[in-house]
């Protein structure tokens, strides 16, 4: 039987290829098939909606007879064409009752103009109304107590401003008005009261004498106060490393601050062990793009990533010397090993883009551990804190970043409860999975459930 060649088909008995072709159709039919009946369903709901516009709209010719609407028509054709006709909700007659028997009117503010005096407090204290008292029962205005001296004029003082005499100077007082009425034609401008003198007694100031005894080298003062440097020499000692440099005495210290060092991302000295073994190139250049470094820093990185399977330094030098007389220059060297380098040239980038990260998350998980062990706040609530200043710094990093975070912090020892694995599962979340800390991605699950909804910040 004879064999045919079909173009993007390759080789096939005729046989096979009709009964192909036969398949195809078939499933070509059924596919038209179903388009037919889709677009019937459709149509019909087409047709449903058009015919329930027209009766509407009907309804709205027959209730509106020359233009205006009647309910009675209304109501008569709803029933019969199946039309529900909803009646407007009618309010009560009167305003609404702001105040109820459950919910009292306040009290309105007085606004009587009441001038208090003593005669008022008096009658008040009493039980007298001030207003039933005769106006002769009053008692009258008591005089000032004050006396006038010095020189006032007639013509530009007023009367207001002059202080109320004693009892005993009034007639003196009067008499001087009187008199400088009488001569203010004559050109004089000032008058000249006098008032009788008063005298004053003056007691001498007492004074006592306090003996003060000073006691030096008192040996039980001593002795307690060398007890208490030893409690705290003690206390210190536990919580340091050994021969470690003991802290001020106004600043604590314990054991998780002076173990971990997140100041400088370049000074290896600083970083713990378990750290520093993550990032075996620790230090060298992170310049972006890595094109633009030196060609020093480039070999170093070439030196760092491209020759560890060599023995010696020997080996390793000689395989550097064969690849510049291959690629002509350290930048040929360097590109030809991109691929390779710029992964871990990146993941430079990222600790160092972490290390403030991770430097604030120690001091937020001791501030708040250590809130929660003297009680001054809840084990939910330090964790809650931790767990939210987590999330906004976590949202600020790339995806690269996040990954280095998550390897640095649980490479190293928190207090008990505050790690990023305690925080997970406390949350009731995987701890082996990366959470999604974008603020697009929806509400943050860094909280159990029980606490979702409690108000945070408090």
């Amino acid at each position: 039987m004879a064999v045919f060649q079909y173009v993007g088909r390759g080789t096939m008995r005729p046989t096979t290829r009709r009964s192909q072709l036969q398949r195809g159709k078939k499933s070509l039919y059924e596919r038209l098939s179903d388009i037919d009946r889709a677009a019937e369903e459709a149509r019909e709901i087409v047709r449903r909606e058009l015919a329930e516009y027209e009766k509407q709209e009907n309804f709205l010719e027959q209730v509106t007879p020359g233009g205006r609407y009647n309910s009675e028509i209304a109501n008569s054709l709803a029933a019969q064409m199946g039309i529900v006709v909803s009646e407007p909700v009618k309010r009560g007659r009167g305003r609404p009752r702001k105040y109820g028997p459950n919910d009292p009117r306040p009290p309105r503010k007085s606004r009587a103009k009441v001038r208090v005096t003593a005669s008022l407090v008096s009658d008040v204290v009493r039980g007298v109304s001030p207003s039933l008292r005769a106006p002769a029962e009053r008692k009258p205005r008591r005089a000032s107590s004050r006396t006038t001296s010095g020189t006032v004029s007639p013509v530009t003082a007023a009367p207001a401003r002059i202080p109320t005499p004693a009892p005993k100077a009034a007639p003196k007082v009067a008499a001087a008005l009187l008199e400088s009425t009488l001569a203010g034609g004559l050109g004089q401008d000032t008058i000249q009261i006098e008032t009788p003198e008063t005298a004053f007694e003056i007691k001498p100031v007492e004074t006592r004498t306090v003996q003060i005894t000073v006691v030096e080298n008192d040996p039980e003062y001593e002795a307690e106060l060398a007890e208490q440097a030893a409690l705290v020499k003690a206390r210190l000692d536990a919580e340091n490393e050994p021969g470690e440099e003991l802290p001020l005495p106004s600043v604590r210290r314990t054991k998780f601050t002076r173990r971990y060092d997140f100041s400088d991302a370049k000074d290896a000295s600083k970083v713990d062990p378990a750290v520093l073994a993550l990032f075996p190139h620790f230090g060298l250049s992170t310049t972006s793009p890595s094109e633009e470094m030196s060609d020093e820093d480039m070999t170093k990185w070439i030196f760092a990533t491209s020759y560890t399977d060599e023995p010696d330094e020997e080996y390793r030098q000689d395989r550097f010397k064969n690849d510049l007389r291959i690629y002509r220059s350290v930048g040929g060297v360097f590109k030809a090993k991109k691929f390779r380098l710029e992964r871990e040239i990146q993941r430079e980038r990222d600790r160092v883009a972490v290390w403030h990260v991770i430097d604030a998350r120690v001091t937020d998980a001791e501030q708040f551990s250590d809130r929660a062990a003297k009680g001054e706040m809840s084990d939910d609530l330090a964790r809650m804190w931790v767990a939210h200043l987590d999330y906004l710094a976590l949202g600020n990093l790339e995806d690269s970043e996040h990954l280095v975070w998550r390897e640095i912090v649980d490479a190293m020892e928190w207090p008990k409860g505050f790690s990023r694995i305690d925080l997970a599962i406390w949350a009731e979340q995987d701890p082996n999975v990366v959470p999604d800390v974008r603020s697009w991605a929806g509400e943050p699950k860094n909280f159990p459930e029980r606490l979702r909804y409690v108000p945070f910040p408090p």
